[in-house]
C-alpha cells in the first residue's frame, strides 16, 4: 500500500478507532469517526489490515460538535467528547452486539438496550494525572497526548468529579519553593465526604523513581497544609506510593445498607451511580434464583457479593488475588455484621480446580474478571458446573470468546444487558446472565 489514502471514515470499532477501506483493505484510523472524510497516512502495515494516522482532515463528520472540554482534541483521555451522547451508546451497543456474532458465533442472543450513565461528565471518582514541576516551581497537571509522553496541562478534566478538580485547579495555580524541576504522577480518589457535607478526598504521589522521593518534600508539605483545597474539602490522606500498604481504610460509600470502604491503591468502580445499577441488576437475579451458596470470583473488596450476603444468600464465598483488596472485604463484612461470607486470597482459577477437584458445588457463580477474561478458568467452572451464572465484563471482546466457549452444550445466555460506566469512551461494560442447559439423558 501506498503511505497516504483519501478516505471516508464507515464505522467505529471498539476500541475506538474509525473503519475506513482501501482496495478492501480495513484500515484502523486513531481519533476518527463515522462521517470525516480524511486524508489518512499508514503507520503499520498488517497483512489483512492497517493502522494509519490522520494527516489532513478534508471534511469533518456531521456528527460533530463543539467539545465542552477545551484539551479534548490534544488530550489522551477521552476518545468522543465532541460526539453527541446518544450516538455514543449507539456505538457501544454495537461494541457488544458485534463482539457476541463475530467472536463469540452467538446468534440470536436477547441484548437489552444499553443503559446510559446518569452523569455524562464529572462522573469519575478516581483519576491519575501527569504531573510536571516546572524551574519556577509551577506545577502543571493533564495527561499525555495520546500515544506521546508529551504533557497536556489542563485546570479542569471534564470527566473527573469536582473535588478531584478542585485539587487540579488548586495545584495548578501553586508554586512551590525549593522542589527541583521532575515529572510525577498524582492519583486522586474521592470518598464518602462527612456528615457535614465537607468532601474528602486521598491522594497519592507517585514519583519518577524511589530516588526522587526526598525532593518532592516540598509538594508533600503543601499537600498536607490544612485546607489547602478550602474549607469545603479534605485530604483524608496523602503520601507516596511507597506508604499506600499502611494507608487505613476509608469510608467510600453507603449502597444497600452496607458500609463500603476502600484504601488509596484499591480498585473500585470510578462511576458511583452506574455501579449502583449494575450492584442492583446482579442483586435482581441472586433474589430471583435464590441460591444456597454463591461463589463470587474476581470479588474485589466485596463490590458484588457482599449485598448477596446481606440479602439472606446461605453461604458466600468470595476469591481475590489482591490480598490487600480481600482485607477490604473482611473489614467491609465486619463493619456491616456479614457473618455468612467469607473471603479468600489466591489465584482465582487456581481455586476454581480446587473447589472442582473437591466437588465443592454452588448455585450461582459471579465473575467479574479484569479486561484479559477468565478464558482459562472456564474449564474448572463448568467442571463445578452451577446451575445459574452472572459475568461482568468491561471488555465484550474477551466476554464474547468466554461465552462462546460456556455456551458449547452447556449454558445459554438468557440475557445481556450493557451498561455506560464511561461517557466519552469506548469503554462499556457488560452484564450477563447465564443458565445451565438440561442434561440429557
Amino acid at each position: 500500500m501506498s503511505d497516504r489514502h483519501r478516505v471516508t471514515i464507515e464505522s467505529v470499532a471498539f476500541g475506538g478507532k474509525g473503519i475506513a477501506r482501501v482496495d478492501g483493505k480495513v484500515l484502523f484510523v486513531a481519533g476518527a469517526v463515522t462521517g470525516d472524510e480524511l486524508e489518512v497516512e499508514i503507520t503499520e502495515a498488517k497483512p489483512r489490515y492497517a493502522e494509519a494516522r490522520i494527516a489532513q482532515v478534508i471534511t469533518p463528520s456531521p456528527i460533530r460538535r463543539n467539545s465542552p472540554c477545551p484539551v479534548s482534541d490534544q488530550c489522551g483521555g477521552c476518545d468522543w467528547q465532541d460526539i453527541p451522547y446518544d450516538i455514543q451508546l449507539q456505538w457501544k451497543q454495537q461494541f457488544v452486539t458485534s463482539a457476541l456474532s463475530r467472536i463469540g458465533k452467538m446468534e440470536g442472543v436477547n441484548i437489552d438496550p444499553i443503559m446510559g450513565s446518569i452523569d455524562e461528565s464529572e462522573y469519575r471518582n478516581r483519576i491519575f494525572v501527569r504531573g510536571r514541576v516546572l524551574e519556577s516551581g509551577r506545577i502543571n497537571l493533564g495527561y499525555f497526548a495520546r500515544g506521546t509522553h508529551d504533557l497536556v496541562p489542563t485546570s479542569r478534566c471534564a470527566i473527573a468529579a469536582s473535588p478531584l478538580n478542585q485539587v487540579i485547579q488548586t495545584l495548578s495555580q501553586a508554586t512551590l519553593s525549593g522542589i527541583p524541576a521532575q515529572r510525577f504522577r498524582l492519583e486522586m480518589q474521592e470518598i464518602a465526604p462527612h456528615a457535614s457535607g465537607q468532601k474528602r478526598v486521598t491522594l497519592t504521589v507517585l514519583p519518577e523513581s524511589p530516588e526522587h522521593l526526598a525532593s518532592l518534600a516540598p509538594l508533600f508539605a503543601y499537600l498536607r497544609k490544612p485546607q489547602v483545597f478550602g474549607p469545603d474539602l479534605e485530604v483524608a490522606w496523602t503520601d507516596s506510593i511507597m506508604e499506600q500498604p499502611k494507608a487505613p481504610f476509608q469510608l467510600f460509600e453507603r449502597d444497600l445498607e452496607i458500609a463500603f470502604h476502600t484504601a488509596p491503591g484499591l480498585f473500585q468502580q470510578v462511576n458511583v451511580a452506574m455501579n449502583h445499577q449494575l450492584r442492583r441488576l446482579v442483586l435482581q437475579y441472586v433474589q430471583l434464583k435464590n441460591p444456597r451458596r454463591l461463589l463470587d470470583v474476581f470479588c474485589g473488596s466485596g463490590n458484588l457479593s457482599l449485598p448477596a450476603a446481606n440479602a439472606g444468600v446461605h453461604y458466600v464465598e468470595g476469591i481475590e488475588d489482591n490480598g490487600r483488596a480481600i482485607d477490604c472485604a473482611r473489614f467491609n463484612a465486619e463493619t456491616t455484621g456479614i457473618k455468612n461470607a467469607q473471603f479468600l486470597a489466591g489465584d482465582a482459577t487456581a481455586h476454581l480446580w480446587k473447589c472442582a477437584k473437591k466437588g465443592e458445588r454452588f448455585d450461582l457463580v459471579v465473575t467479574d474478571p479484569p479486561r484479559q477474561g477468565m478464558y482459562e478458568g472456564i474449564i474448572p467452572l463448568k467442571k463445578i458446573g452451577p446451575p445459574s451464572m452472572i459475568y461482568v465484563s468491561c471488555d465484550p471482546t474477551t466476554l464474547a470468546r468466554d461465552l462462546g466457549s460456556l455456551c458449547k452444550n452447556e449454558y445459554k445466555v438468557v440475557r445481556v444487558q450493557p451498561l455506560d460506566f464511561f461517557p466519552h469512551t469506548y469503554h462499556v461494560e457488560t452484564v450477563v446472565f447465564l443458565e445451565r442447559l438440561p442434561t440429557t439423558p
